[in-house]
């Protein structure tokens, strides 16, 4: 027999039998799952808030409606979603107690967090990062992953995915997934929502949030990942053929704009992530005329930049792979993001982050202390009257995820000017390339004081200001800080 089948055999043999000897029937989980799927199709999310509280109420003892139920919330900017996360974990541990799952060593990756966006390894860090420092009780990882060559799909980014995949136990023919399906529905992690702890189950970026102040605790590198030497070799003769000069530093720039998915200026549902490339140019020529190089990031989708000395633009360069997404992410000195995939690859490896136009700007709390903050203002449309930072660093607005919200609380992003984005820029490089930490000063802390009191805002976790925010930017906006 081979090695794969003993895996299979160990894995389905002893939860199948904990279901004949409960009584339990996976034809009642395939129910409950299909009458879920039916619920999560409902356009009208007040109906379908109804329909999850009903399928709460005829199922309240099994994790999975609960679950659900969760997720509507989230969907609903309801800031009721903490509390049912922290439901759903109460659920699933008695669940587990009851049945006899919480003995089995197991526990299931969603597909989709290596074969859907870049970002979602994020919640894969999180979830590595929880299990080494102690937060959870660390179980083997499976990864239901079928062959590529039969569905048609693809590893997101196949170098970064290297970096993950020993941690996993990866089953990829047809037969062993169809026979491990069914406990997957049972046992598959919610990483696309929250991330379950020893205690409760926090929105992600507060669980990041967790996961950084256990890290600081302990006193751990702030680094996942090392760089591999075959990533290392392939960078290095890349930058010798663009004819970087040996030590010279730099810095990568990623800014969301229409083009994932078909996403255009006038159907996008996420214009408050995307921000105009051409807003950062005097945060590159501040980067330039320090002695850094710059590598803008991203697909072709993206404009074009204009050319400037020292500036690749690496969305339309012929170095671009998924080998040199990882290696310029993991060595340059920091990288300039906005709230997309991309800013997350450096942080794997130990790589300060600016975060600008932050939005939403829950994102802020799951910065680390060497990250820098630029959040994104909101404007309400009727009286040009700008929201306090307690009411943007607040739920339900800082939890906002789609156009909707925005439109529906008649609110307006205001991205982050260029002279923001240079001043920004100067304090990281200072930071980073001069090696000096500027002390906070009095409006700094009144910043992270008052972000401190809407971190508590977020369930049963109060989420700690790790990252400062940008010197220049809180001096002109001080009046927000009312």
């Amino acid at each position: 027999m081979g090695l794969l089948k003993k895996i299979i055999i160990r894995v389905s043999r002893p939860i199948l039998n904990l279901f004949d000897s409960l009584g339990f029937s996976i034809k009642k989980t395939d129910s409950l799952d299909l009458q879920i799927r039916k619920i999560q199709s409902i356009t009208n999310l007040k109906f379908r808030l109804r329909a999850s509280e009903d399928l709460v109420r005829k199922n309240p003892i099994h994790p999975l409606s609960q679950l659900n139920l969760a997720q509507c919330l989230h969907s609903m900017n309801d800031i009721q979603e903490f509390s049912q996360m922290a439901r759903y974990a109460e659920v699933m541990q008695e669940w587990k107690t009851r049945t006899g799952f919480l003995e089995l060593d197991y526990e299931f990756i969603p597909p989709e967090m290596v074969i859907g966006a870049l970002g979602n390894h994020y919640a894969l860090e999180g979830l590595l990062r929880a299990n080494q420092y102690g937060l959870r009780y660390p179980k083997k990882l499976f990864l239901l992953l079928p062959e590529q060559s039969i569905y048609g799909w693809k590893i997101c980014n196949p170098a970064l995915f290297s970096y993950f995949e020993p941690h996993f136990n990866i089953i990829q023919d047809r037969e062993s997934i169809q026979t491990l399906k069914q406990i997957e529905t049972l046992m598959k992690l919610p990483l696309g929502l929250c991330l379950p702890l020893i205690k409760g189950c926090p929105y992600l970026d507060i669980a990041a949030n967790q996961i950084e102040a256990e890290r600081i605790k302990k006193g751990l590198d702030s680094a996942l990942f090392t760089l591999s030497d075959s990533h290392e070799k392939i960078g290095r003769k890349a930058l010798q053929k663009l004819g970087l000069p040996k030590g010279a530093w730099y810095v990568t720039l990623h800014v969301r704009e229409p083009g994932y998915r078909d996403e255009t200026r006038k159907n996008s549902q996420e214009d408050f992530r995307n921000a105009n490339p051409y807003d950062y140019l005097k945060a590159i020529d501040a980067i330039t005329s320090s002695g850094g190089w710059v590598f803008r990031m991203g697909d072709p989708s993206m404009s074009e930049l204009p050319s400037l000395p020292q500036v690749i633009d690496y969305a339309h360069h012929e170095i671009r792979s998924d080998v040199m997404d990882v290696f310029l992410g993991a060595t340059c000195a920091f990288c300039i993001g906005t709230s997309s995939g991309y800013f997350r690859i450096p942080r794997y490896f130990g790589v300060p982050v600016l975060y600008t136009n932050c939005s939403p700007s829950v994102g802020y709390f799951s910065l680390m202390e060497h990250d820098l903050a630029l959040i994104t203002l909101l404007k309400e449309k009727n009286t040009n009257k700008y929201l306090s930072f307690k009411e943007i660093l607040t739920p339900p607005v800082s939890m906002f995820w789609s156009a909707r919200g925005f439109n529906d609380a008649g609110l307006l992003s205001i991205k982050n000017t260029p002279e923001e984005l240079r001043e920004a820029t100067k304090e990281m490089i200072n930071q980073t390339i001069g090696n000096n930490v500027q002390e906070p000063d009095d409006l700094q802390i009144r910043f992270k004081s008052l972000a401190e009191k809407c971190g508590s805002k977020y369930g049963e976790y109060s989420a700690k200001a790790f990252a400062p925010i940008s010197r220049e930017f809180i001096h002109n906006h001080d009046d927000l800080l009312d």
